[in-house]
């Protein structure tokens, strides 16, 4: 493998001294620091895209991201002598956040408050037109869920997964057109107020604590970073921590408080939160497993998620109606 690899190192102007597996990929410890080679998973135009976002960010001051490191010939992937693509980025020294850990969700929340600051600035500051994502979009999902609903329906015999989806079925697509009606009653301002570019899968897995006295920690992961509604990346990272905390309103009004010290944040933000917090989107995803999956075999991991699901429910319920009361 090290024979296999050789030639691309070479083509890095870094001096290697010492490689090391990490999970599909190396990590190479350098004369400047790690650094981490990844097969190419995007194309070419992508990384591109992705180059220059990421070279706006640390220009701007927000340099603790996996920025990809161009070749001697200036090219942004090295093929080995097979033809396979990788791309180098840098990596962090650390361990992952702790989503257990109150002080790690902490950092993280500033983290990502402080990413959006200068997200937005890069948007302000891009000259060309780029395509601005519009989420948010619930019709389209709850179409999705009927249609996965119909599906079931149709079959002759119900197996657990299938039993558990169409008898809470009703239950949580009346909660998708309550979300679908509330969005389109926001005002146009409100869903874009927050505009910039968004990490678009922020959460634990992509925060590296790195104990660093000046700023201890480091952002990785921007595969699907997106100009967009900066919200979504809160609300997302907001889920995903008070899930892991077991449904804990204090998560929620610590992640949403701090954030608002660094970015405030009106009434309509956190209806949009709101709103998007009632959707049942784990269901949303659980039936799109299901669709893409091999249908003569359900993995018991998506029937054990569906009855976590549904047993979880009673606490996000308890978690909107205490955010009811204190934010809108």
């Amino acid at each position: 493998m090290a024979e296999k690899m050789s030639e691309v190192y070479g083509a890095y102007d870094l001096q290697i001294n010492q490689v090391m597996r990490g999970r599909g990929a190396f990590l190479l410890r350098t004369d400047e620091g790690i650094f981490q080679l990844k097969p190419m998973d995007v194309n070419p135009s992508r990384l591109e895209a992705e180059f220059q976002f990421k070279e706006q960010m640390v220009k701007l001051g927000f340099d603790k991201i996996d920025y990809c490191l161009k070749n001697r010939d200036e090219e942004l992937y090295t093929c080995d002598r097979y033809g396979n693509p990788y791309v180098l980025r840098r990596f962090f020294v650390g361990r992952e956040c702790n989503p257990l850990n109150a002080q790690d969700v902490i950092y993280g929340v500033r983290n990502l408050a402080k990413l959006h600051q200068v997200g937005a600035e890069v948007f302000k500051q891009t000259e060309r037109d780029v395509h601005i994502r519009v989420t948010g979009d619930f019709k389209k999902k709850n179409q999705g869920l009927k249609r996965v609903n119909n599906y079931i329906l149709r079959q002759k015999s119900k197996r657990e997964f299938e039993t558990k989806f169409l008898k809470t079925f009703d239950y949580f697509y009346q909660q998708g057109i309550r979300c679908q009606q509330e969005y389109e009653e926001l005002d146009g301002s409100d869903k874009n107020y927050h505009l910039g570019y968004c990490h678009g899968m922020y959460n634990h897995h992509s925060i590296v604590m790195t104990g660093e006295s000046q700023w201890p920690v480091g952002t990785i992961s921007f595969d699907k970073f997106y100009l967009g509604n900066q919200m979504d990346d809160l609300y997302h990272y907001a889920r995903k921590m008070v899930e892991k905390n077991d449904y804990n309103f204090k998560t929620l009004t610590n992640i949403l408080d701090e954030y608002a010290k660094i970015n405030p944040l009106k009434h309509e933000d956190y209806e949009y939160i709101y709103i998007n917090y009632c959707y049942p989107e784990k269901l949303y995803k659980l039936a799109n497993q299901y669709m893409n999956g091999t249908k003569n075999w359900l993995s018991p991991k998506l029937i054990e998620k569906m009855q976590k699901f549904i047993e979880d429910e009673e606490k996000k319920q308890h978690i909107l109606s205490e955010m009811q009361k204190m934010y809108l």
